[in-house]
């Protein structure tokens, strides 16, 4: 008779798995928003993840085949190249960050392979849950940001510790909007959904989300998904608004000036390029001229002292400075086997991120990896759609014969 255990696995190959695995899934997308600790530090939904894929990892090998896909070798690849060049740099300078970030990407890496997998297993379902679950969390943390302010900062950073963590988290959700669109239409909801979190991202007075925000809705406004009727009204509204704002522009700023928010953020974007923070110095930029060498080879993360500030605020620089240009090119590679072949909108959400990434640490935030996971996941659409075509052609084949008979 089959142990229990031996039973559990069964039911795990065939396919009643998912409830576990997407459940824990579930739980941890709609968990990690909430921080409860300091940034850097796990946070709850970053504990029940790793749970999961261990869980994964040793009782999911059902799950694996003998084809490796292109996309886990180069990020694998990416992942050992930070563990080695920061721990040859730990060697010489005991400083734990460079252990820690290395287990960030680790990490990330294992969240991408999570997802994808379950993705790959269950499409449909994964996508319909993952949307609910993400429609969820923004009207939790519109509550939370609306309800519950910052009392110790004027910027809403909502369920996070810092308003740009918000920001950024707005950036991303609006992205896998849509994306977990997928084929089908924008409708009333989703523009609701975009528009709260555009109301987040003004309430969290991010110069850079803000800009990145236009972009977006640029990407949203062209993408195949919008529907005519919707595209039609919304270009002829901010016509109509700008063709009100050239006629008459001292009323529109004076009503547009009593709205507090916009008021806010007119006065924020007005300080671009004013604070000592805009600087490429204060970004860290002038570091990469003044220490090439290790655009060759890789500085690592940790050790900040060694360039007289604290981190380099910019991912794709961080990746370059820190990881050499090969370990930045690997990445690219690995973006690239993400993207490739994916509908043209896919690939336009990474023009917001990056622009994003420019003046934030952008690359090392789990949420970032989640949204390359369910991006790679739409290759998994395309494959079940030549299915289906080649499977309709078929039948088509079969049945023509049929139709010749009865009409002779």
């Amino acid at each position: 008779m089959p142990s229990s255990k031996k039973l559990g696995l069964e039911k795990l190959k065939k396919g009643d798995g998912f409830f576990l695995f997407g459940g824990i899934w579930l739980l941890y997308f709609v968990l990690s928003p909430f921080y409860v600790f300091q940034s850097g530090l796990p946070q709850p939904a970053d504990i029940i993840i790793f749970g999961g894929i261990l869980v994964f990892l040793a009782i999911g090998k059902m799950y694996y085949s003998r084809h490796v896909a292109s996309v886990y070798v180069f990020g694998l690849i990416f992942v050992g190249l930070t563990a080695a060049i920061n721990l040859i740099h730990f060697h010489f300078i005991a400083d734990v960050k460079f252990i820690m970030h290395s287990l960030f990407y680790a990490f990330n890496f294992g969240i991408f392979f999570y997802v994808v997998n379950l993705f790959a297993r269950e499409p449909v379902r994964m996508n319909r849950y993952t949307y609910i679950a993400l429609s969820a969390i923004i009207l939790i943390q519109f509550i939370a940001v609306q309800f519950f302010p910052d009392n110790d900062d004027f910027r809403a950073s909502g369920t996070f510790n810092k308003s740009n963590q918000l920001a950024y988290w707005c950036v991303l959700s609006a992205s896998l909007l849509l994306i977990l669109k997928r084929n089908k239409k924008i409708n009333f909801v989703d523009i609701a959904l975009f528009t709260i979190l555009t109301y987040m991202q003004m309430l969290s007075l991010s110069k850079a989300g803000i800009v990145v925000f236009f972009v977006l809705f640029i990407i949203f406004l062209a993408a195949p998904q919008m529907p005519k009727t919707y595209r039609v009204f919304l270009v002829f509204i901010i016509s109509l608004l700008i063709i009100s704002n050239l006629s008459n522009a001292k009323r529109i700023f004076e009503a547009l000036n009593r709205v507090e928010t916009i008021e806010a953020v007119s006065q924020r974007l007005n300080t671009i390029g004013k604070q000592s923070d805009d600087t490429p110095e204060a970004r860290g930029y002038l570091r990469l001229v003044k220490h090439p060498e290790y655009l060759f080879v890789g500085a690592g993360e940790g050790a900040y002292w060694r360039f007289g500030r604290q981190e380099l605020h910019s991912g794709i620089a961080t990746l370059i400075f820190s990881y050499s240009i090969f370990g930045f090119s690997v990445f690219l590679l690995f973006l690239g086997n993400i993207f490739f072949k994916l509908p043209w909108y896919y690939t336009a959400m990474l023009v917001p991120i990056f622009l994003y990434g420019l003046t934030h640490q952008n690359i090392r935030f789990s949420y970032f990896w989640v949204f390359l996971a369910c991006a790679y996941s739409g290759h998994f659409y395309a494959v079940k759609e030549r299915v289906a075509s080649i499977a309709e052609n078929k039948l088509s084949l079969i049945t023509r014969p049929a139709r010749e008979v009865s009409n002779g």
